[in-house]
């Protein structure tokens, strides 16, 4: 069964979505950013039934206590570092605090340092999209609070599984 919700801006702007209970705040959030056009990373969500109620990213949006019909409130934040969390080739997984308007360039220079291994010798995958394009922000590879990025080594002289991009690799 849908949840049926409402979302008003500061502005008295209403607009109505429907989503499944089993989706998270996050999902919620992509669906008000594709409504709206405000980025999720810069959202907050306010129930005028529980205001002191606080919407966690990755809390599916029945344990809000949410019902078809209900109104939320939203509220525009400056952006804020999030917790993102990096799984390298061994297995081993590292905290990083990064902005959603970091640039992929930049993410890799401070994965570069923290793992010891040069930029050229590895490459990023999250949810499946390699991360490929330095010029962009994590927040266009849609990157949640939470979410693990994958490390990959580059395998060299010749082709593997390893390299999202292989040299010589059969057609």
């Amino acid at each position: 069964m849908a949840l049926h919700l409402n979302v008003k801006l500061l502005t008295g702007e209403l607009h109505s979505l429907t989503i499944a209970p089993n989706k998270t705040v996050w999902d919620f959030k992509a669906l008000v950013e594709q409504k709206t056009g405000h980025s999720r990373y810069q959202q907050k969500l306010a129930s005028p039934k529980s205001p002191s109620l606080d919407f966690q990213d990755g809390a599916e949006l029945s344990a809000c206590g949410l019902q078809s019909g209900d109104t939320l409130f939203l509220l525009l934040k400056n952006e804020e570092s999030m917790t993102v969390f990096l799984k390298n080739a061994g297995g081993r997984t590292n905290t990083y605090q990064v902005l959603p308007s970091d640039r992929v360039s930049q993410f890799k220079a401070r994965v570069q340092q923290q793992e010891n291994i040069l930029s050229t010798q590895f490459w990023l995958l999250y949810e499946g999209q390699i991360l490929d394009n330095e010029d962009l922000k994590l927040a266009d590879y849609k990157i949640a609070p939470g979410g693990t990025i994958y490390l990959n080594l580059r395998v060299r002289g010749g082709w593997g599984v390893a390299d999202p991009d292989p040299v010589g690799s059969p057609n």
